[in-house]
């Protein structure tokens, strides 16, 4: 399932915040003005709304016990407080700011209430562009109450002809050699979706040129994900000679919201209830208590075109890793593919794309993780995420000769 994602999580995010210079936390803190037009919402639609949010949330968000083992926070039993910080709203500013609070408290990089550069640029990949599999995303997008929210207008549209938000001025890598004909290096610090195919060619090269070295650093610290499929084709293909594959298990919730989304892309959900006692009994409790389907997602990645490389492959890793990166770092180490080094990584790495769902009454949009995801060893990946075969300090320096991960690497 991981590698269908085609533009998925927080890559999303960091492009829209790197190319358009949004200054927001999380990509998502609803300081840009989004007040409809001709009037302001009443109190009375605010909290229709959060009700609205808080019921849709209740029924399909994944991680509250999550969120409260790693961060103490209860949010569902916040409730109360929460509709006071609502009420003390005075406008639809500070409206959205309160929201953006109260989403925050779930410690989710991927749910969040969407900004208006973040709309644009959603509206461009699962409207304006999008594909049949993309049709419940871009019907969120394309609500009335939600374009008049954050006010797309012609010009938004043929800008989106133009590509405006596609545009990238370089490519998310660059290459090494740190010992010449011991140790080769590549840092990759996104995985860019846009330049996959014109990256493939060039990072190819650079492991031909370095197929006899007997080491090979691949750096994703800080790397906030992407695209599946730029790990999978630009590094994974053309140093493997046999398949690799990888097999977690995925829940989910269960709430009438999410079926048409699953309908078009997890087409094999099938009820946790059917799954061997024995077997659940290995699984996190909120597993049996709080969902209802589960899917067993299986990676296989065969070689292409393989550079017949013999060294040995370590991946350099902190807790900046996350989405596609994560799920990089997750295959990775239970395929056996590298020698992970560094720090726990960030999490919340397989799955599909997060879901949408749009405001009734303001047309705000929330965009949400759905998907609970199990590691090899049944921990849970948002949880747990994916701990290092070495663990050194991961602090990067522009120094090789001071970075540790790097000199652990050389001395391994």
């Amino acid at each position: 399932m991981g590698k269908k994602r085609l533009l998925n999580k927080s890559f999303l995010l960091i492009i829209i915040c790197i190319l358009i210079s949004t200054t927001i936390s999380g990509c998502s803190t609803g300081k840009e003005s989004m007040s409809i037009s001709n009037r302001e919402l009443t109190m009375e639609e605010k909290l229709e709304d959060f009700e609205y949010m808080y019921n849709i949330l209740e029924e399909n968000y994944p991680f509250f016990k999550v969120n409260e083992r790693v961060n103490g926070v209860d949010w569902l039993g916040n409730k109360n407080e929460y509709i006071k910080k609502i009420k003390q709203t005075k406008n639809d500013e500070e409206f959205v700011e309160k929201l953006n609070e109260i989403i925050g408290e779930l410690n989710n990089g991927h749910t969040h209430l969407l900004s208006r550069n973040e709309y644009l640029y959603y509206y461009k990949t699962y409207e304006y562009d999008g594909h049949f599999i993309n049709r419940p995303w871009g019907k969120v997008l394309d609500d009335e109450k939600a374009k008049a929210r954050y006010k797309l207008t012609k010009e938004d549209i043929e800008s989106l002809e133009d590509d405006v938000y596609f545009e990238h001025t370089k490519s998310p890598y660059k290459t090494d050699i740190i010992i010449p004909d011991k140790v080769a290096y590549i840092k990759i610090s996104e995985m860019d979706t846009h330049n996959l195919d014109e990256d493939n060619e060039r990072i190819r090269e650079f492991l031909k040129s370095v197929k006899k070295y007997p080491k090979l650093i691949i750096d994703i610290r800080g790397n906030p994900g992407g695209d599946d499929r730029y790990w999978m084709y630009n590094i994974i293909q053309p140093l493997i000679k046999r398949p690799f594959t990888v097999n977690n298990f995925i829940f989910s919730r269960g709430g009438e919201y999410t079926k048409e989304f699953y309908r078009f892309k997890s087409p094999n959900l099938k009820k946790v209830s059917n799954l061997d006692k024995d077997l659940v009994k290995q699984f996190p409790k909120e597993v049996q208590s709080d969902f209802k389907y589960y899917t067993k997602s299986k990676t296989k990645i065969k070689p292409k075109k393989p550079i017949d490389f013999n060294g040995k492959i370590y991946l350099l890793v902190d807790k900046g890793v996350y989405s596609s990166a994560e799920s990089f770092a997750s295959f990775a180490k239970a395929s056996g593919f590298a020698t992970l080094v560094g720090e726990r990584t960030g999490g919340d790495g397989v799955g599909i794309d997060p879901l949408l769902f749009s405001l009734p009454n303001s047309g705000l949009v929330v965009r949400f993780s759905s998907q609970l995801s199990l590691n090899p060893d049944y921990t849970i990946n948002e949880e747990v995420q994916t701990t290092p075969h070495i663990k050194v300090n991961p602090i990067p320096h522009p120094d090789y000769r001071y970075d540790e991960c790097i000199q652990t690497v050389i001395k391994d």
